[in-house]
């Protein structure tokens, strides 16, 4: 174990918004329509954390039995408003705030959290509200059902079946436009630093750390997890399908290795 190369991702942090379990099609883009424009705002005492965001989590509602790719654009910013007052109260992105721009897939079979890893790292400083703009270019529709939780007049909708709105110039769409309260569940995947490689890949972090019972790990999903003490000597091994339970493990320096990279724990 001495020749392994150990990459720690500072301040990696996952920030889970909205825990409700009710369902809708309007969110996080709506999927009854060809064409739609969301912008969800989320506070910045709702999230109490700053860095660099790197990917979006959704919670889809079902499973479906055939797979489909929407083609999104994902826009963000940072706003002083807290709430959208009426149907036009849109804000204006422009194309440096574009973080993503591509397929989406809903796989087949797949219930659970969906990955949208960004093309650009935001920097979100943490003391500003912060505004997601969804917008799908799909051209097309499937429906899919989406968690959603209540927040009152934080979500902007515009959508038609022959117009596409406009995140840089809202004000010209003219399809329909409401306020909604149905803000999506979302998970903010914190990480890495703006410029490099490391931030399109998924990043592995535990918590809490220093761990007593039981360590979480962030961008893991039913892989093999082989953790080694400070002599280099396996002590532990097996899927990662929750909580790893290290009660047994006597106190000290960890290593922790999966196929998505390596990281130190304390017991």
């Amino acid at each position: 174990m001495a020749a392994l190369a150990v990459t720690v991702m500072a301040h990696a942090q996952t920030i889970t918004l909205g825990d409700n379990n009710t369902i809708s099609n309007q969110v996080p883009v709506n999927t009854l329509y060809n064409y739609s424009l969301t912008e969800h705002l989320f506070l910045a005492d709702e999230i109490e954390f700053a860095g660099n965001i790197r990917a979006l989590r959704f919670h889809i509602a079902y499973t479906y039995s055939t797979e489909y790719t929407y083609n999104i654009d994902i826009y963000m910013k940072h706003v002083s408003r807290s709430a959208f007052s009426d149907p036009v109260d849109a804000e204006t992105f422009s194309p440096d705030d574009k973080v993503y721009s591509g397929p989406w897939t809903i796989p087949a079979d797949t219930d659970g959290w969906l990955n949208i890893d960004f093309d650009t790292p935001f920097a979100y400083n943490g003391t500003d509200n912060l505004l997601i703009g969804m917008d799908d270019n799909s051209g097309d529709f499937a429906i899919r059902y989406f968690m959603f939780t209540e927040a009152a007049g934080t979500v902007l909708s515009y959508y038609s079946d022959n117009q596409n709105p406009d995140p840089c110039d809202p004000t010209s769409f003219t399809g329909f436009k409401e306020v909604i309260s149905q803000r999506p569940n979302v998970k903010l995947v914190f990480g890495g630093s703006v410029g490099t490689a490391e931030n399109n890949a998924n990043v592995l972090s535990a918590y809490p750390n220093p761990a007593s019972d039981r360590l979480y790990l962030e961008g893991v999903d039913n892989e093999m997890v082989r953790i080694y003490d400070a002599t280099g000597r396996l002590v532990k091994q097996e899927p990662y399908t929750g909580p790893l339970h290290i009660e047994s493990l006597e106190s000290g320096l960890y290593l922790l290795c999966t196929g998505k990279g390596v990281i130190r724990f304390v017991k």
